[in-house]
Parts: C-alpha cells; sequence; structure tokens
C-alpha cells in the first residue's frame, strides 16, 4: 500500500492551493506539524525519511509555488 502526504509549506513558503496564504507557519512548525518542511534542504530531506520510517509515507506532494525551493531537498534524498 501506498501512502501519500501533502505538504503544503516548506520553511515560511505555503503552496496557496493547498493551504491559506495567511497562515501562521511559525505556529505550525511549533506544533510540528507533518504539512510543514524545515527551511534548511538537509534537514527537510532527513524529515521526509523519518516520516517514510516511522510513518510509511511513500509520497510527497508539494504545491509548484515550492517546486524551486524543493530540488535542494531532491537533491539531497538522491540515492535513498
Amino acid at each position: 500500500m501506498e501512502l501519500a502526504l501533502a505538504g503544503p509549506v516548506i520553511g515560511d513558503t505555503v503552496a496557496a492551493h493547498t493551504a491559506p496564504h495567511d497562515i501562521d507557519t511559525a505556529a505550525w512548525r511549533g506544533a510540528d506539524a507533518m504539512t510543514v518542511l524545515p527551511e534548511d534542504p538537509v534537514a527537510a530531506a532527513e524529515e521526509i525519511q523519518r516520516r517514510r520510517e516511522e510513518m510509511g509515507f511513500s509520497y510527497f506532494v508539494f504545491g509548484g509555488e515550492v517546486a524551486e525551493r524543493f530540488a535542494p531537498i531532491v537533491a539531497q534524498l538522491a540515492g535513498h
């Protein structure tokens, strides 16, 4: 079985089609929301790996607004 997780926030960048534009990203990070990845690509890649291992997520869906920010994370995950 495959399990997907939508992630509308990377750092403070919000994908508009998946979350309200006025969300409090700091509050979401403080609550350890699964829908938020850290700004740092290495930390974000580690978080994705943790979610894969601990929760079984196999797909991660992010909006086009964060595609450029997601590229370094993909580079970190290459080969994993």
